[in-house]
């Protein structure tokens, strides 16, 4: 049998009320900006898909770096890119196709059914 009061738990950080009702708030208001995420897509009239894919990943990387930094500093941030290794990347790469895919699918017309 091993002894429980020795081995290492993780302890989680206290949250005070007023915290967690901002961290529900962010989440929610987050929802709430994706889900406008399609409509905003149509009316965007730009000459293909591959152009709105281009200006929407340079905006969300700027926000995201800009947030990092305000965050982090500019130390914390490359500590942040450094650590993340290749977990990471693979999140990276599965959200950089996902976005890819989406705008590439709303900018597609349907195809005729046939009757």
């Amino acid at each position: 049998m091993t002894d429980t009061a020795s081995s290492p738990i993780a302890v989680s950080q206290i949250v005070s009320p007023r915290e967690e009702r901002i961290g529900f708030l962010l989440v929610f208001l987050s929802a709430l900006m994706w889900s406008f995420g399609g409509t905003i897509a149509r009316f965007i009239d730009a000459g293909d898909s591959w152009t709105v894919v281009f200006w929407r990943s340079v905006w969300a990387a700027a926000f995201l770096l800009c947030f990092m930094v305000w965050r982090d500093g500019w130390r914390g941030t490359l500590k942040l890119f450094r650590d993340m290794g290749l977990p990471g990347l693979a999140v990276a790469f599965c959200f950089a196709t996902a976005s890819t895919c989406f705008v590439v699918a709303l900018a597609t017309p349907p195809s005729p059914t046939s009757s």
